[in-house]
């Protein structure tokens, strides 16, 4: 089954619509702006990655800002497929880019837990293959964070904007 069909599918029958983010994240004064959601699978994170260095490249920002945005939203994708229901079968997860005269805002809206954690948070040892996604985030930003809302999770950050140049 391609992923086109899994998400009609998954349109027409499933309980839970797709993610969605809070009316504030449309808030302010957006100068561009665009919402994308796809089938949570692994080439969900490439497709992000993309959508993300493709919207940013039309504002002509440096390298490094690109760069910067590429990977801490791959990371926020990656999150959003292991750690929530986005991840299993079916899911889905929303991507939002907003761009001002600030920052530019990448959000991305995953369904939740998947339900299956254990009590208590288990602390990353240096070993781990896993766990360095939001130090990534944080590195790769000037702002990040999350919020829940009652069916949907939301990680976002911002990469503050160079000033426009002086006419």
């Amino acid at each position: 089954m391609t992923d086109s069909q899994r998400l009609r599918e998954y349109a027409a029958v499933g309980p839970v619509d797709a993610p969605a983010l809070d009316r504030s994240e449309f808030a302010g004064a957006a100068t561009d702006h665009t919402v994308w959601s796809c089938v949570g699978n692994l080439t969900a994170v490439r497709s992000i990655r993309a959508r993300v260095r493709e919207f940013l490249e039309r504002w002509k920002f440096r390298d490094d800002l690109l760069d910067d945005a590429e990977l801490a939203a791959s990371e926020l994708a990656t999150n959003a497929l292991l750690h929530s229901r986005s991840g299993q079968d079916g899911g889905v997860m929303t991507l939002f880019i907003r761009v001002d005269s600030e920052c530019v805002r990448v959000a991305v809206a995953d369904q939740g837990d998947k339900g299956d954690s254990i009590a208590g948070e288990r602390l990353r040892d240096d070993s781990d293959e896993y766990g360095r996604g939001k130090l990534i985030i944080e590195s790769c930003s000037t702002r990040s964070g999350e919020y829940w809302t009652d069916a949907t999770h939301v990680c976002w950050f911002e990469i503050a904007t160079p000033p426009a140049p002086e006419p």
